[in-house]
């Protein structure tokens, strides 16, 4: 998260220099020989295609700077992973097969091995439920994060290229 905070400030730093860089639009009516008309004339844009690039690139930068946020958002939100246990429910469990199998007769490595093996699949019976649910959960998060950064980037290129264009 403090790479995220880093490039956001940045770009917000990036476009507060490039909006003050731009001229008022009256500006570049002015220097376009058209100082009264409110209107876009089609003739002015030769004369102020990069003011008009710049702010494209601007808004550019403001949608995705959102869109970083979005999936940030996205990704951090709570989400309900399945856990395993709690120990109690575990240490109880594992008392009654060794109690289970004791009652049966078996005695001393036999208890042992028979007590291990009906412990040892009931945990990997509910690692193999648990498992599949949170890898799906861990794999949307790494999809939102991956979303955000790509959309980090291209902000920062259309940062770029708004500050170098104004």
């Amino acid at each position: 998260m403090p790479f995220f905070a880093t490039a956001l400030g940045l770009i917000v730093a990036s476009l507060n220099y490039s909006a003050t860089q731009l001229p008022s639009w009256g500006a570049v009516l002015k220097s376009c020989g058209q100082p009264g008309s409110p209107h876009l004339n089609w003739l002015i844009v030769p004369c102020s295609w990069s003011v008009l690039l710049a702010g494209r690139f601007l808004l550019v930068v403001v949608g995705l700077s959102g869109a970083v946020l979005s999936y940030l958002a996205l990704a951090t939100r709570r989400r309900d992973y399945k856990r395993i246990g709690p120990e109690g429910v575990i240490l109880r469990r594992a008392r009654d097969l060794h109690n289970y199998h004791a009652g049966a007769g078996l005695r001393d490595d036999g208890l042992d091995t028979a007590a291990m093996i009906d412990i040892r699949s009931q945990l990997l019976d509910t690692f193999s439920e648990v498992v599949p649910i949170n890898r799906e959960v861990t794999l949307q998060r790494y999809h939102y994060r991956a979303r955000a950064v790509l959309s980090l980037l291209w902000s920062l290129f259309f940062a770029l290229l708004a500050t170098c264009s104004s």
